[in-house]
């Protein structure tokens, strides 16, 4: 299956829920490949340095220049590959935009190989420009996360234009894995509110667990860990082993 991870709005957690999405699937004993498709490249900042990364990345594997295969790298988490980013995407992502199959490249460059992974995980910019269009198109299903906050509300009813723009027009089978809430802050009458309002939009398609905000999950990245083995008994990584077999779950269906 390959999964989605987006929302045009930064800040909402989408790199964070790639990283542990992805290495608890791993961790599940799910051959799992993360993709790295924001020229941020946070997600590839978390397992790998620059110097590891230079002659392989997601830029090359866009513009099919490179055998796809020979970009997947091992990361240090058992079952877990990927294929890093670079801040060059930014680039590729512009010349891209001539070509007549733009929207399709992630498409065509997964079909090679999708088959020998049991989850694909994409981590989309924030924004809606071509590489979100990509991901999109290439995938089976979305998870969004998203903040309780007005302004991410805002937000993601724009993200929901898009999904359902793709979905017509390229990807007819592309379906919402679910909504998942993080940043949570339990403490605030406005992110309580804002809740509601969530709740009231997505109904069912809300992930049960809730990421509330957490100091070890902004943490993990800067070690180059994910939160399972950076901080193994912290309340985020119980949240995300959830999250995973809540995904295992729904993925089924």
């Amino acid at each position: 299956m390959i999964i989605a991870i987006a929302n045009q709005k930064g800040g909402v957690g989408k790199t964070t829920t790639s990283i542990n999405l992805s290495s608890g699937l791993a961790r599940e004993g799910f051959k799992t490949l993360l993709l790295d498709c924001d020229p941020q490249c946070n997600s590839t900042s978390a397992f790998f340095s620059s110097e590891d990364t230079q002659n392989s990345t997601f830029s090359l594997f866009l513009k099919n220049d490179t055998e796809s295969e020979a970009l997947i790298r091992e990361t240090k988490v058992t079952n877990l590959f990927s294929i890093p980013s670079s801040i060059h995407l930014a680039k590729v992502e512009r010349s891209l935009t001539a070509e007549i199959d733009a929207p399709l490249k992630l498409k065509k460059s997964l079909s090679k190989f999708k088959k020998n992974f049991d989850f694909i995980i994409i981590d989309t910019p924030p924004s809606l420009g071509l590489l979100t269009v990509n991901a999109l198109i290439a995938s089976d299903t979305v998870l969004i996360p998203i903040t309780p906050s007005p302004w991410s509300i805002e937000g993601v009813q724009d993200f929901m234009d898009t999904f359902k723009s793709v979905k017509e027009t390229f990807n007819e089978k592309l379906k919402l894995l679910g909504v998942l809430i993080t940043m949570y802050d339990s403490r605030t009458l406005l992110a309580k509110e804002s809740l509601e309002q969530i709740k009231n939009i997505f109904g069912t398609l809300i992930f049960n667990e809730i990421i509330h905000r957490s100091v070890r999950l902004e943490e993990s990245p800067a070690y180059k860990e994910d939160i399972f083995s950076f901080a193994p008994s912290s309340t985020g990584a119980e949240s995300y082993k959830k999250i995973v077999k809540e995904v295992i779950s729904r993925a089924k269906k």
